[in-house]
């Protein structure tokens, strides 16, 4: 924990949210206090913010692996976009943030390890399921975002090898 405040110390943006009995929940104000999502990457779409509570560091050299809740925020490019490609089963503009979990290994990753969970501006849960933006398993792509933001990940492990 000490490198994840490390971190979220030197991190310009945080979030909030809460999540209990493995189920997401909306945020309360004791998470907007505590530093909960530490951001770790953005695009045109969306910001990604890692959960610090649940952040997991595990395995050694080739078998090493980080698993922690993942939050993304998206912008109102990002919620057009997700709706217009959804086929149907959200409406543009309406998503405002989702949460997943994930895992990121040394050459692979599952972006969305739980079934990811979309909401709207007012923490409404508006959709359950996997959409077009999360992918389940991939190999990385040399210098692909997903590949950036593993080895940010394992620089909050302490893994800088």
């Amino acid at each position: 924990m000490k490198k994840l405040d490390k971190w979220a110390s030197q991190s310009s943006s945080s979030s909030s949210s809460s999540s209990s009995g493995g189920v997401v929940a909306e945020p309360t104000a004791n998470d907007a206090k505590s530093n909960r999502w530490i951001e770790v990457q953005k695009n045109q779409y969306y910001t990604t913010y890692v959960d610090r509570r649940s952040f997991e560091a595990r395995g050694t050299a080739q078998n090493r692996y980080v698993r922690a809740y993942f939050k993304r925020a998206y912008t109102p490019i990002g919620s057009q976009v997700l709706g217009n490609n959804s086929d149907g089963r959200v409406k543009p503009d309406v998503i405002t943030y989702s949460i997943t979990e994930g895992q990121y290994f040394v050459d692979s990753y599952y972006e969305a390890w739980s079934t990811p969970h979309y909401y709207d501006v007012h923490g409404n849960l508006i959709y359950e399921g996997r959409l077009q933006d999360y992918v389940h398993w991939a190999r990385y792509i040399p210098d692909s975002p997903e590949e950036q933001l593993k080895d940010t990940l394992f620089h909050m492990a302490g893994w800088d090898y």
